[in-house]
C-alpha cells in the first residue's frame, strides 16, 4: 500500500473514531487547552469533522503543545516533554499509525529484546572489544532538513508531509505563559508526542543500516545509546566510524577521548552500562543505582501506609488501608500486564543472569513488612516467582502477574473498592467503573514507570 493509500486509510471518520475512544478518551493527560479528553465526547463528530477538513485542505495546525519538565539529576538539565491537546492527541496518533505503516522497519524494540541479543552475541566469544556512544541532546538536535530527507522517498503526498511539519515546529510552551506569539519551533523532535519515537528512529535509520552490513560486529543502537561489539584490535576504528556518521546527520555524538566522556572504547573485560544493565565477565545484571531506587520506592509504599493510620477512623478505614498497601506493594513487586505489555521493573530487569540481587529485593522487602507490623496481615509476592514467570512467553498464562485487560467489571469494582470504598463503587455504573478503573490502573502504570525511568 502507497504512502497516499495509509494515509487516507488512518484519516476517515472511522478511523480517527476508533483511535478516539481506544488511545485518547481515558487518558488523563490535558494539554495546554486544559480540556479533558473525555470531553470531546459530546462533540465528536463535529471535532472530527473539522480535522478532517483542516487536514484535506493543508490548514490544520496543531495548538502549542504544553511544557512538563522532568528532572534527570542535580548535573543535569531537566528533560523537556511536550503534551498535545485532546484534538490534537488524535491527529498525532494516526500519523504515527501512518508513519509505522510506510516504514515499518523503524518500530522501537523493546529494551529486552535488545539485551537478549546482546547475551547472544557476548555468550558467541566471537568478540573481544566494545564501544560504547552516547548522543547529546538527541531528540533537540534532530534537524527537520534531516526528517525532510529521511522521509521524501517514501512520502509525497503534501497533506502527509504537512501535518509532519506543522507537528515538529510547533513550539512547547510553559502553561503559565501560554502560546500566544510564540515561535515556531526550528530544529528538534518535541519529546513526548505520538511521533517522535518514530521520526526519531527514522531519521537514523540510514546509519542503522550502514552499519548493520559491516561483518564480525555486533551494532545496536537504542535512541541515543549505542554499542558496538568487535574482535580485538577493531572498535575504536568502528567507533570513529559512526561518530563520523552521526557528525554528517548534525548529531553531537560525546566525543570519545575525553575523560570522564559517555562514549568510549575498551575491552569487554571492564564492565559497562547497557539501558540500566550492568554487563561484566559475570554476566548480566542490574545497576546497583536502580536497585536502591527500586527500593526506595518499595520504602514510600509503607511510609504512605503509616501516614493513612494518622488518619483512620473506623476499623473499615484500617483494613482498607492495609488492603491498599498490599496491592501497591504485590502491584510495584510483579509489575502488570495493561494494553497488551508487559511493564514494571521486574519486566524490563528480566534478562539478567542471575536471581541473587532479586533474593537481596526480596530479604528488603521482608524487613519492611516486619518494620511497619504487617507480618500477619498482607501476603506479600516474590520477585523471583514475577521473574521465572515472566521466561514463560505467552502473556495469556501469566497467573501470578496481574493482567489488567482481562478483568471482568466485578473484578474492577473489587479493585477500585480498596481505595474508593465498597459502599461508593456499588452506586457507580459499569461505564464508570470501567473510566474509572482505566484511569486508576493508568496512574498506577505511571508509578511503575519511575522505576525505570532513569535507564538510560
Amino acid at each position: 500500500m502507497t504512502a497516499a493509500k495509509i494515509f487516507k486509510s488512518q484519516f476517515g471518520t472511522k478511523s480517527l473514531k476508533k483511535i478516539y475512544s481506544e488511545r485518547i478518551k481515558k487518558s488523563g493527560a490535558i494539554g495546554i487547552d486544559r480540556v479533558r479528553p473525555s470531553s470531546l465526547d459530546k462533540n465528536l463528530s463535529t471535532e472530527i469533522k473539522i480535522i478532517l477538513t483542516k487536514v484535506e485542505n493543508g490548514s490544520y495546525t496543531f495548538t502549542p503543545y504544553k511544557e512538563k519538565l522532568i528532572s534527570k539529576g542535580h548535573s543535569s538539565f531537566p528533560r523537556q516533554i511536550s503534551i498535545p491537546t485532546a484534538r490534537d492527541r488524535i491527529v498525532l496518533r494516526a500519523l504515527c499509525e501512518c508513519l509505522s505503516a510506510v516504514f515499518p522497519n523503524t518500530k522501537l524494540q523493546l529494551p529486552q529484546v535488545v539485551i537478549h541479543s546482546l547475551k547472544g552475541a557476548l555468550n558467541s566469544h566471537r568478540y573481544e572489544e566494545y564501544a560504547k556512544i552516547d548522543l547529546q541532546k538527541f531528540y533537540p538536535s534532530i534537524s527537520h532538513e534531516l526528517i525532510d530527507k529521511s522521509i521524501k522517498n517514501k512520502i509525497r503526498k503534501p497533506q502527509f508531509l504537512q501535518l509532519i511539519r506543522e507537528a515538529v515546529r510547533t513550539p512547547t510552551v510553559p502553561e503559565a505563559k501560554g502560546g500566544k506569539n510564540a515561535p515556531k519551533n526550528k530544529e528538534g523532535v518535541p519529546q513526548g508526542l505520538a511521533i517522535s519515537n518514530v521520526l526519531a528512529e527514522i531519521a537514523l535509520s540510514s546509519v542503522d543500516l550502514e552499519m548493520q552490513k559491516i561483518p564480525d560486529i555486533w551494532f545496536k543502537r537504542y535512541v541515543d545509546d549505542i554499542l558496538i561489539l568487535t574482535p580485538k584490535g577493531q572498535s575504536k576504528d568502528v567507533a570513529n566510524l559512526v561518530v563520523k556518521k552521526l557528525q554528517a546527520l548534525k548529531l553531537s555524538p560525546h566525543p570519545l577521548d575525553e575523560p570522564g566522556s559517555k562514549s568510549k572504547v575498551a575491552p569487554l573485560s571492564e564492565s559497562f552500562v547497557f539501558l540500566g544493565y550492568q554487563v561484566g565477565s559475570k554476566g548480566i545484571s542490574i545497576r546497583q543505582e536502580s536497585i536502591h531506587r527500586f527500593e526506595a520506592s518499595l520504602a514510600k509504599i509503607f511510609t504512605a501506609y503509616r501516614h493513612r493510620l494518622n488518619t483512620i477512623r473506623t476499623p473499615q478505614d484500617k483494613q482498607r488501608a492495609i488492603a491498599h498497601c498490599e496491592w501497591e506493594l504485590n502491584l510495584r513487586i510483579t509489575g502488570c500486564i495493561f494494553e497488551g505489555r508487559r511493564l514494571g521493573w521486574i519486566s524490563y530487569f528480566s534478562q539478567i543472569s542471575s536471581t541473587t540481587q532479586l533474593r537481596s529485593v526480596n530479604h528488603t522487602v521482608r524487613k519492611l513488612v516486619t518494620r511497619f507490623n504487617l507480618e500477619k496481615l498482607i501476603t506479600v509476592k516474590s520477585l523471583i516467582k514475577s521473574f521465572y514467570e515472566l521466561q514463560r512467553g505467552d502473556k495469556a498464562t501469566h497467573k501470578y502477574i496481574p493482567n489488567f485487560d482481562e478483568l471482568t467489571v466485578i473484578q474492577q469494582r473489587q479493585i477500585l473498592a480498596i481505595s474508593l470504598g465498597t459502599a461508593l463503587v456499588k452506586k457507580m455504573s459499569d461505564a464508570d467503573v470501567e473510566r474509572k478503573f482505566k484511569y486508576k490502573i493508568s496512574r498506577a502504570v505511571k508509578d511503575l514507570e519511575k522505576d525505570i525511568s532513569h535507564i538510560s
